[in-house]
């Protein structure tokens, strides 16, 4: 499958069969996280996958009902906004990649985190999400039908709510984005917390650059910095896609000359097409 294959496939698992990932796939796993470890600014996050035996202790989610989860992706981020943005970029890649290898995820923004202690720790650092992983029962049980309509995993915002002109702050079409068009659609597609897509990008067709905002959608989400991880998934879709096509780019920083620049918006990174 190629990336916008396994874009359009990655859906939010809630009922696993709790077998635990083979020795060979748990390794190709460990092995894409530490290739890719380096990120956005140069900052750099270990992620690790933690399996607890059948036997061990369970760990109560606040994120609806997830059935037969034992395996999880984690790792600390800074507790900072840019930091928790590398924190979503990367995990949406393991996410994507684990999807590739037929492997099911769900990502948890709400978790006991007291259960993860001994990877906790350090002061000035947190755990910003989970992804449990595993494989999935073979078909869509009711629960998961049930809640996949009640969270409208399935809805997405459409093109104009989303992506616009720098200048003129009019939307853009696909036609008129024509290369990018396949970008912009797979983070129109990307997962968020609550599905609540606090994404708006903007193209500067001068200088040939798309700039990505946030706009905090949820109270709860933003002030637990979910909304930051959202953007750094769509950072990842984005980035994905594009080299996938052939686009290559280089992601800068224009907080200087971009910020304060919507009201409502909170300028976040810019991609500058090559």
């Amino acid at each position: 499958m190629n990336i916008i294959e396994i874009i359009r496939k990655r859906k939010s698992c809630r009922s696993f069969n709790q077998v635990l990932l083979s020795p060979a796939e748990k390794k190709d796993l460990e092995n894409y996280m530490r290739d890719n470890g380096k990120l956005l600014s140069n900052e750099i996050i270990n992620l690790s996958i933690v399996e607890i035996k059948p036997e061990g202790k369970k760990m109560k989610l606040d994120y609806g009902i997830i059935q037969g989860h034992n395996t999880y992706i984690l790792g600390k981020s800074k507790s900072t906004l840019d930091s928790r943005v590398n924190y979503g970029y990367l995990m949406e890649k393991v996410v994507l990649k684990a999807t590739g290898m037929n492997i099911s995820t769900c990502w948890i923004g709400y978790f006991d985190d007291t259960y993860f202690n001994d990877i906790h720790g350090e002061n000035g650092f947190e755990i910003p999400g989970i992804v449990i992983i595993g494989y999935s029962q073979d078909k869509l049980t009711n629960l998961d039908k049930f809640l996949r309509f009640n969270v409208g995993a399935s809805k997405r915002q459409s093109w104009e709510k989303l992506f616009f002109n720098y200048k003129s702050k009019t939307p853009i079409t696909p036609a008129l984005i024509n290369k990018y068009s396949d970008s912009l659609e797979m983070v129109r597609l990307a997962p968020s917390s609550g599905n609540s897509q606090p994404w708006r990008i903007f193209f500067d067709d001068t200088t040939n650059e798309f700039h990505f905002f946030k706009k905090p959608i949820n109270k709860r989400y933003e002030e637990k910095g979910l909304h930051d991880i959202d953007m750094g998934i769509a950072l990842a879709h984005f980035e994905l896609t594009s080299l996938y096509n052939g686009l290559s780019g280089t992601w800068i920083n224009h907080l200087k000359e971009i910020a304060g620049s919507f009201d409502d918006l909170q300028y976040i990174l810019t991609w500058k097409c090559q």
